[in-house]
């Protein structure tokens, strides 16, 4: 039987973000602004920019043995810690996707260089844990390294366009699962903050509130509150 509930009656849920930028910019760093108690899963092993950060524990996930120990996080993170921590982040997905991808190809018999099928089994698990974790009780925040390709419109224009470094089957679907994709980027003054707004030349979005971008500091905020934020964050 269908459980149907009105739309009216939707409370505040936690969100699932996927920040990019080049390397060096900033996207762990980020973490230190984030509401609440945070858990960051080091990846790539760039968490001691967050040293001293009273509300940030980390756990490092095997970037050798990735295969079996990612899924050994998921179901830990499963059993045992839902809806213990505001923030779930991982830091940094393409480098976990890397990881995934070199150990599957180390058990092979090429040499160490991954097969066809072992990118399908990378991007079904990619795809699926990041489904769990939507189920976590928590605001999920992954970053990602940044690329760029040549982009063409409907019409014809190419645009040099910036887009989170995934693999090119999974990127619409890890997307598509996420509420927030900010491009990280530092504007006239300095201050560093998110494209939340698609262009021809950024791959962003924002399904939970009007904002077109945010300082760094205001990625996840009360949605009540979004109408109190200063000049251009508002906007």
């Amino acid at each position: 039987m269908l459980n149907i509930k009105k739309a009216t009656d939707i409370k505040e849920t936690k969100g699932t973000y996927l920040i990019y930028g080049p390397p060096g910019m900033g996207k762990t760093s980020s973490f230190k602004f984030l509401p609440g108690k945070t858990l960051v899963l080091d990846v790539d092993r760039t968490s001691k920019v967050l040293r001293e950060t009273k509300n940030i524990d980390i756990a490092e996930i095997d970037n050798i043995k990735t295969w079996e120990h990612w899924e050994e996080t998921i179901l830990d993170l499963e059993e045992n810690y839902k809806g213990k921590y505001d923030n779930i982040c991982v830091d940094n997905i393409s480098e976990l996707e890397r990881c995934l991808l070199s150990d599957l190809g180390s058990k092979g018999k090429n040499l160490g260089v991954p097969s066809q099928g072992n990118y399908q089994q990378m991007q079904f698990r990619l795809v699926n844990s990041l489904r769990y974790m939507k189920n976590l009780g928590s605001n999920i925040i992954m970053t990602a390294w940044e690329t760029t390709d040549l982009y063409t419109t409907a019409d014809g224009q190419q645009f040099n366009r910036s887009y989170p470094q995934l693999n090119g089957k999974i990127l619409n679907n890890i997307s598509g699962l996420c509420d927030v994709v900010g491009k990280l980027a530092i504007n006239k003054d300095g201050e560093r903050g998110f494209i939340l707004a698609p262009t021809n030349s950024y791959f962003a979005k924002n399904q939970l509130d009007d904002r077109l971008h945010c300082l760094q500091s205001e990625l996840i905020i009360d949605g009540t509150k979004i109408e109190e934020l200063p000049g251009e964050a508002n906007k």
